[in-house]
């Protein structure tokens, strides 16, 4: 009978364990790799599903980091995010396994926080959402409004506003209206036009009608009244199926050419 530990390596999804291969290399060649030998020791003892271990690992790390100065924690945090953010699953959302809790919440969340205190108008210190303390404030947005013409501020913002409108229309068949208000959808609508207009030529064919039906919906949603019945039965009266059944395509479908690392 295979120990826990055996039945974790034998499950290891492939594709991690080589990007586990590939992150130790860019760390060991970094001029931070000396600070890098507990976090590269937690990675290894998580791939081979020694939980306790390997969070003793990454305690570790944390507590070389945690004192230092603001510039060194910064410099040595970022270098972290760029050698791992290629590997992340939903990016710039990052994966658990490679950024436990304990580490969000000791080391990375409040070196967010603090940079974006420092630097509200940086882009790049709201990116990733760290350090958030408000869920009324989305960072990808404010890094969005910040620097519309950046390709990775697109795709953070547009990646979020695609996940929110597949979420509000995902019942429209089913419960026969759209679940947020009118409002809220129309807030959404005019963010994704906004992208779409950033975005500009490299924004993909197949994509291109999405900005125009999405506000063709939200204005036939602001107008609905109650006794027409409901929102489904007045687009189908009105002969509107197709914005019943377009799909709201994933961000990485909207770039011709995408921002790195996803490119």
């Amino acid at each position: 009978m295979k120990s826990p530990a055996q039945r974790a390596k034998l499950t290891w999804n492939a594709n991690r364990f080589e990007a586990l291969e590939r992150i130790r290399a860019v760390l060991q060649e970094s001029e931070f790799q000396p600070l890098y030998a507990s976090y590269i020791a937690y990675l290894e003892l998580r791939e081979r599903g020694l939980r306790k271990q390997s969070f003793a690992q990454i305690d570790a790390f944390i507590e070389q980091v945690a004192s230092d100065p603001f510039e060194v924690r910064l410099s040595v945090v970022r270098h972290l995010v760029g050698a791992i953010e290629e590997y992340w699953d939903n990016w710039p959302a990052p994966d658990s396994w490679q950024f436990p809790e304990q580490l969000s919440r000791r080391l990375i969340g409040p070196l967010w926080h603090e940079w974006q205190e420092r630097e509200p108008a940086n882009p790049e210190s709201w990116l990733y959402g760290f350090g958030s303390r408000s869920r009324e404030v989305d960072g990808r947005e404010v890094a969005f409004l910040l620097d519309p013409p950046e390709p990775r501020y697109q795709y953070a913002h547009l990646d979020g506003l695609c996940a929110q409108l597949n979420h509000e229309l995902h019942e429209l068949d089913h419960v026969e209206t759209i679940l947020c208000s009118p409002e809220h959808f129309g807030e959404l609508t005019g963010s994704v036009t906004a992208v779409a207009e950033a975005i500009g030529d490299n924004m993909t064919d197949e994509v291109a009608k999405t900005p125009a039906q999405l506000n063709e919906l939200a204005v036939i949603y602001r107008n609905h009244k109650k006794d027409n019945g409901t929102f489904l039965r007045e687009l189908l009266r009105l002969g509107r199926k197709d914005l019943v059944d377009f799909p709201i395509l994933p961000a990485r479908r909207w770039f011709r050419v995408l921002p790195h690392p996803l490119g």
